[in-house]
């Protein structure tokens, strides 16, 4: 009876270790939506306004993500940073955008101010080890007409043994009440715009490497189907949907002042979404260990492109 009780626990001490669970907490008052695995958290969804001490109120914002954690739980996205107030976490935004006939914007403060507001949940569920959920968010004028209907909807994989972890992110954007105009060049000398990863400062001097290779320097308007930012042990990616319009996309990618990873849409050209229509945008976060190489990102996008 002892040897059995022995040899039981001798195989539960050496057996596999449970998975850890991944579950969605959701906090109301702070406006929040958690994925955590076990005990740590991976990424936040911002459904409630944010601003930072200090800051000017017209910088308010909501529908976004952040912190988005690496591996070694720390934080792999910057919010309301000195240098660029407006950038936030891992956010879609438009430099240009012309609406009910007026010249606007989502990616700076405007006026009229055009933002996202919270609407309502979707979805939430636990599939497996996936959390799921979809969130719907209106555009609105000035606080008050909605011109746009935005559904987000994200599927967060748990943690792989080798401590990749995949975000499938899908942005879909109807026009609503008439036709909405989006771009990427106010100045007509850059595109931008869409998603946009900023950085934490642990990314200033990341690695940046792409498809194509490795880039010694900023770059823009310069097409990939997808780009990486190392650094300090950790790092992520971003991979373009091939079924995104206008793929391969031109990138804005930067490790300068800061980290920012943008696959932008409509680049140098700009976009219609007919009054009543929408477009669907793509994409998945391969977050990992170490560098490309180490942590496996080429394979990685093949797995990914090959499950599709």
């Amino acid at each position: 009876m002892m040897l059995n009780g022995l040899l039981i626990l001798f195989l539960g001490l050496g057996g596999p270790a449970a998975p850890k669970k991944v579950r969605l907490v959701e906090n109301p008052d702070q406006g929040t939506l958690t994925v955590i695995e076990g005990t740590r958290p991976v990424l936040s969804y911002q459904f409630g306004d944010r601003l930072a001490g200090g800051v000017d109120p017209g910088q308010t914002r909501s529908c976004y993500i952040h912190p988005v954690f690496g591996p070694d739980g720390k934080p792999l996205t910057d919010d309301f940073p000195q240098d660029h107030r407006h950038h936030h976490g891992l956010f879609w935004a438009w430099p240009k955008v012309r609406v009910r006939g007026i010249l606007t914007q989502t990616w700076h403060p405007d006026d009229p101010p055009l933002r996202q507001f919270f609407v309502k949940w979707r979805k939430k569920a636990i599939s497996g080890n996936k959390a799921i959920f979809s969130v719907e968010n209106a555009w609105k004028l000035d606080g008050g007409e909605v011109v746009a209907r935005e559904v987000v909807s994200l599927e967060v994989d748990a943690e792989d043994s080798g401590g990749g972890r995949s975000v499938d992110i899908e942005l879909r954007l109807e026009a609503v009440g008439g036709p909405l105009e989006l771009s990427g060049s106010p100045e007509g000398r850059k595109g931008y715009g869409g998603l946009c990863w900023r950085a934490a400062p642990r990314f200033r001097g990341a690695v940046m490497t792409t498809d194509k290779g490795t880039l010694d320097k900023d770059i823009t308007d310069a097409p990939f189907r997808w780009a990486d930012l190392s650094s300090g042990g950790a790092g992520m990616a971003i991979f373009v949907s091939p079924d995104h319009p206008g793929y391969p996309l031109p990138w804005l990618i930067r490790n300068s002042y800061a980290g920012v990873l943008n696959p932008s849409w409509p680049g140098l050209k700009s976009a219609v979404i007919p009054a009543g229509e929408a477009v669907t945008l793509r994409y998945r976060l391969y977050i990992h260990r170490g560098d490309v190489e180490s942590g496996g990102v080429r394979a990685a996008y093949r797995d990914w492109l090959s499950g599709r």
